[in-house]
């Protein structure tokens, strides 16, 4: 039997291996070079927006942000004169020397009070009754230590 050999082609010698067309190359037109420059100028238009805005954002808002906080300086300010002013009017001289000036009078004998009242700053108002030489100040018993406590406990809930 026979057979018929078959060259492979890239057994072949390359002079003798036929040559290919060559398809002609279309060549586009020349390009226009204003869809560059479009797109560029629209690239710079953006970057100056977002420029602007971090101007704004800088520039502006810190000096938004520096007049809030001189203005809550200020108020600051204000507010610890207002307070000095209520804790000069909540004295207790003061209330004393008030009631006295409309025509009240101070109770005679033991006032009783729940709680404790704070202690003036100064003694601008009435004077004080004088204490009977012959009474001598006792230490509170265990059970008016606790009571008092107790007391005192259950009246600043109540504030």
């Amino acid at each position: 039997m026979v057979l018929a050999q078959e060259k492979i082609e890239w057994e072949q010698p390359i002079e003798k291996q036929p040559r290919k067309a060559k398809k002609p190359v279309h060549r586009e037109k020349p390009r226009s070079h204003w869809k560059s420059v479009l797109i560029l100028s629209l690239v710079v238009a953006v970057a100056t927006v977002f420029a602007a805005e971090t101007i704004n954002l800088t520039v502006v808002k810190g000096a938004q942000i520096r007049a809030t906080q001189k203005e809550i300086a200020d108020l600051k300010a204000n507010n610890d004169l207002l307070q000095a002013q209520v804790d000069k009017l909540r004295s207790v001289s003061r209330i004393e020397s008030a009631a006295l000036a409309m025509g009240m009078e101070k109770p005679a004998g033991t006032v009783y009070v729940a709680g404790t009242l704070p202690v003036a700053k100064t003694e601008m108002g009435v004077q004080s009754t004088p204490a009977k030489a012959e009474e001598v100040v006792k230490e509170p018993s265990a059970l008016e230590q606790i009571s008092q406590k107790f007391t005192s406990f259950f009246a600043s809930t109540q504030r």
